[in-house]
């Protein structure tokens, strides 16, 4: 069965300098198994793991109410962070600046999909875009949450995309519904 999961694109040439800068700076690449293809950043709003064909349905629909009711905003990525353990964090990722709007965006779609998805709304919602995870080895590598000049990015659309973990980028887009307007969803 195909997962799925709503998200928020990241542009790759938004974040090329900083995640080429954070990379060797970390040298993520020799410490993570996972470090995610450019064509794969993203701020993940929702997981919803494998879907039927209704549910898909009605998930689509879903999303389409709330992004017609949403306007256009904006958001700034601004520091590197980390999940796990500070001396080899499981998760190094990309912070998200506190924004109003966006916790509205992830509470309106995990209200609305609470019940389709049989998932009660998390309150801990991290907005963060995945920079490097599932550490390769048990060497310490001390991650500093750090602040850098804010990168901003305007979010006017979310974005329906399916997860096949063997191809590489391994997400694909598959619907993306645009903010203030209806967008025709074909089934």
């Amino acid at each position: 069965m195909t997962h799925y999961f709503a998200a928020i694109y990241v542009p790759f040439e938004l974040v090329k300098e900083k995640l080429t800068a954070s990379s060797l700076q970390y040298d993520l690449p020799t410490h993570y198994k996972v470090i995610p293809h450019p064509d794969d950043l993203h701020i993940t709003l929702l997981f919803f793991g494998g879907l039927n064909r209704s549910q898909l349905a009605l998930v689509k629909q879903e999303m389409q109410l709330v992004a017609t009711s949403t306007e256009t905003f904006s958001i700034a990525l601004n520091g590197i962070s980390f999940f796990g353990n500070p001396a080899g964090p499981r998760v190094v990722y990309f912070s998200v600046q506190q924004s109003c709007q966006l916790n509205k965006l992830y509470q309106q779609l995990s209200e609305r999909l609470e019940s389709i998805l049989q998932k009660p709304a998390t309150l801990g919602y991290t907005p963060h875009v995945t920079i490097a995870k599932k550490k390769k080895d048990d060497r310490s590598l001390p991650i500093e949450q750090e602040l850098f000049e804010p990168l901003a990015l305007d979010v006017s659309e979310i974005i329906l995309y399916s997860i096949d973990p063997t191809k590489s980028p391994k997400y694909s887009p598959e619907y993306t519904f645009s903010f203030g307007h209806p967008s025709s969803i074909d089934d």
